[in-house]
């Protein structure tokens, strides 16, 4: 893998390490001759952040408690040792564990050219397997039981990073909703919502292979275990990346970064919209989605961003987003009126079949709270109440705007739900997958 990025998103789950419940010297011997290992290939920020995981982990203090500890004969008494044979298992899980901090072929391979040079020749050559079945999925393992889990981890995030990063780039006028959206499409909340902290750069929020419990967090400093608070208080003045794992309704292997723009219209800071063309002018991306307030249609501000999009963003690759449908009211509103309004004043910009999604972005995120498992306030599940007595009714119904999007016997509340509100045929589109 050379994927820069590769590294910044990969999944690690330590929570059955082997070395765990070993004696606390072999556990500190391990680690050193880990960190020893890992940054003879490459010393850096993140690197060493993967590091602390491994020294918290194994309950490791403070420095080596021997100044010789990477000595030459310190590192052969654990991967090499002849008079303690059952140590082999060490050799196999160092590998693994400096192929999952590593994430990347060539520098592996040098870590493991070095480990094999205090082992016998005998023992390089078994141990040469394990090398070759990291990069391939179709060898046997089952003689490795006990690296069998590591090895997968590796595989999944080898896989992972070797696929096409799929960029799409987020757009609106302010209280579209557009963070809203963000987060329950990630099924986190990762992008912050309230205006007084809107964004104020870039974001890039890219999606990991497997749950594992950590947010990565890159701004000032470096970070793979953001909390919340950290989150909601970190500096809008330099761009940002996160990486976390999705929890999407339909599961998808596949590698995405959603890049998160600032409001086009914000008072408090004209610079936003300068940002935002700027962005939209000259990252690389798939596709634009753009996010209207299904309010506020038709505005001044509306119309002036979307007259921007339409002479500068090929059309060809723009996903509209009609959000806040939830706050019609069906006595005296009509969504397919304001469908097919929307799509009238399109087609004056020169959108004569435009991908047109509608969908409720905070039902949605609700959604993914309740199905994630996530504790809700008290008003956040009476707002659920409301918002599933309220879709369905068949006003309110936006499956049939999308394809293959249809509730059918057997779904779940929350599967039927979310097809209700527009999130499940949205992700479709963005990120296929299975159900």
């Amino acid at each position: 893998m050379t994927d820069e990025r590769a590294q910044f998103t990969s999944s690690l789950d330590l929570s059955k390490h082997p070395m765990i419940n070993v004696k606390e010297k072999l556990k500190e011997q391990y680690y050193f001759i880990l960190e020893y290992f890992v940054k003879n290939q490459f010393d850096h920020k993140f690197t060493d952040a993967r590091l602390e995981q491994y020294r918290t982990m194994l309950l490791i203090k403070g420095g080596p408690s021997e100044k010789n500890l990477k000595t030459a004969g310190c590192i052969k008494s654990m991967i090499n040792s002849r008079l303690q044979p059952w140590r082999k298992k060490y050799r196999y899980w160092l590998l693994c564990d400096i192929a999952l901090i590593l994430m990347n072929e060539e520098r592996t391979d040098r870590a493991a050219e070095e480990m094999m040079s205090y082992m016998s020749k005998r023992r390089q050559q078994k141990f040469a397997i394990l090398l070759r079945a990291l990069k391939d999925d179709n060898m046997d393992i089952s003689h490795l039981a006990f690296a069998e889990t590591m090895v997968e981890q590796y595989r999944k995030n080898r896989r992972f990073g070797e696929q096409t990063l799929h960029r799409y780039i987020v757009t609106a006028n302010m209280s579209a909703g557009k963070s809203t959206l963000i987060n329950a499409l990630t099924g986190k909340l990762l992008a912050r919502t309230s205006q007084e902290v809107c964004t104020g750069n870039v974001c890039y929020i890219y999606n990991k292979v497997f749950e594992d419990g950590g947010i990565h967090l890159e701004n000032e400093a470096l970070t793979i275990n953001a909390d919340q608070r950290e989150l909601d208080n970190f500096s809008w003045d330099l761009k940002t990346s996160i990486a976390a794992y999705f929890q999407t309704i339909s599961h998808t292997e596949q590698r995405f970064c959603i890049i998160d723009t600032p409001g086009v219209n914000s008072a408090m800071n004209q610079n936003h919209g300068k940002i935002s063309r700027e962005a939209l002018s000259a990252e690389s991306y798939e596709r634009v989605i753009y996010v209207f307030n299904a309010s506020k249609l038709g505005t001044d501000e509306e119309i002036a961003h979307l007259r921007w999009i339409s002479e500068n963003v090929p059309k060809e690759k723009i996903i509209f987003v009609v959000n806040k449908l939830d706050n019609f009211k069906s006595a005296d509103d009509s969504i397919s009126d304001s469908m097919e309004g929307v799509r009238n004043d399109l087609a004056a910009f020169g959108f004569e079949h435009p991908i047109l999604c509608p969908i409720s972005a905070y039902f949605a995120l609700l959604i993914k709270m309740k199905a994630n498992g996530r504790q809700m306030t008290d008003d956040e599940m009476d707002e659920y109440a409301l918002y599933l007595k309220k879709f369905k009714k068949p006003a309110y119904d936006l499956s049939g705007y999308y394809e293959n999007a249809q509730v059918e016997a057997g779904d779940s509340e929350i599967l039927s739900m979310s097809k209700k509100c527009g999130l499940y045929g949205l992700e479709k589109i963005l990120f296929g997958g299975t159900t």
